[in-house]
């Protein structure tokens, strides 16, 4: 069944990324291994992909992640970060999107590896082999954080009438 994006759907994954982005920004603790920096990304991707869906979720994704980068004067990881996230929500959208509990913890697990893994191949393209091991430990805690952020904040979404992904 194709879905087409109305007005209110495209306002809302605006707002998701533009609070995404800012919420990022402002709580980022730097790495200097990997020139980079742990955030709350990863809240408002399985926040937006547990309410919204694959498609939501890569979409919030992708350029949460390019936005975040280049706002926060990482260029040389707008690329790869706009991939990573951009998957990391399909996979947690496609999975936890209105689906049981072990559907939803399975999205979440497979986000987080995609995201730890990710990082981890690209800050060893980008640097070396120790620097994109260096980021698992920060990129482990930014998911954990996400996860628990993104499972306080759905019930309180869901009584969002504003907030419907779908309508």
């Amino acid at each position: 069944m194709k879905q087409n994006f109305n007005t209110k759907q495209m306002t809302i994954l605006a707002v998701m990324i533009a609070l995404n982005v800012a919420l990022s920004y402002i709580v980022r603790i730097p790495v200097p291994a990997t020139n980079g920096f742990v955030n709350l990304v990863e809240a408002g991707i399985f926040l937006t992909a547990m309410l919204g869906g694959a498609r939501n979720g890569m979409i919030v994704g992708g350029l949460s992640g390019l936005l975040l980068d280049l706002l926060a004067g990482y260029p040389q990881w707008m690329i790869f970060s706009f991939l990573i996230h951009g998957v990391e929500g399909l996979i947690v959208g496609y999975f936890g999107y209105q689906k049981n509990l072990i559907s939803q913890v399975i999205g979440l697990v497979l986000g987080s590896l995609i995201m730890i893994i990710g990082y981890l191949l690209a800050g060893a393209f980008l640097y070396n082999w120790a620097a994109g091991f260096a980021s698992i430990i920060g990129n482990m805690a930014q998911t954990v954080m996400g996860v628990i952020i993104a499972l306080v904040l759905i019930p309180v979404f869901k009584r969002l009438p504003q907030i419907n992904f779908k309508n």
